[in-house]
């Protein structure tokens, strides 16, 4: 068993001296600050001595995916926050920019309540929890003792009710 440990981070050693400049090259590829890419190659190699098992002859293959997938969810995050951002600036944009009062949101309101009140007993409740209170699907399930399938084809259902009908109201 010590032979095998020794043997294993001696393998993951080598790797690093062989492969560093690949995996940084495979990260900055994409544009990736240096630091960042410095730090992304430091967390190719923690997660490889992480792996229990490891096949000394697949050090090298295995090193290169958990580099290729970082790299992916690096971008992806990246995408993620950049959308984040642009949707934030955005609204500010639009909130700054809107002064029409026509569409009252008390008005909205009250046309929301009076759709809510013309539906089925079940759907307004499950439409009330969830829109009001702010319910869970599990948690609406467990309180109207009905299925998570069925509170989700319901809400579904009361909302595009009250959208439809808002849409009819102010022509949207």
């Amino acid at each position: 068993m010590i032979r095998q440990v020794t043997d294993k981070y001696q393998a993951i050693s080598a790797t690093y001296e062989e492969m560093r400049s690949s995996l940084f090259s495979i990260f900055r590829q994409v544009n990736i600050p240096e630091e960042e890419c410095k730090d992304l190659v430091q967390n190719v190699f923690v997660r490889l001595l992480s792996i229990d098992t490891l096949r000394l002859e697949t050090v090298k293959g295995i090193t290169a995916t958990i580099a290729l997938r970082m790299r992916t969810d690096y971008l992806r995050h990246r995408a993620f926050v950049r959308k984040m951002y642009s949707d934030v600036d955005t609204a500010d944009i639009f909130d700054y920019g809107y002064h029409d009062t026509s569409l009252d949101t008390a008005e909205l309101a009250s046309n929301e309540m009076k759709i809510v009140e013309g539906m089925s007993n079940k759907n307004r409740k499950v439409y009330e929890l969830s829109r009001f209170e702010e319910k869970s699907y599990n948690e609406i399930a467990e309180i109207l003792n009905m299925s998570y399938r069925s509170v989700e084809s319901r809400l579904y259902r009361a909302r595009n009710e009250v959208r439809q009908t808002l849409r009819k109201v102010y022509g949207m």
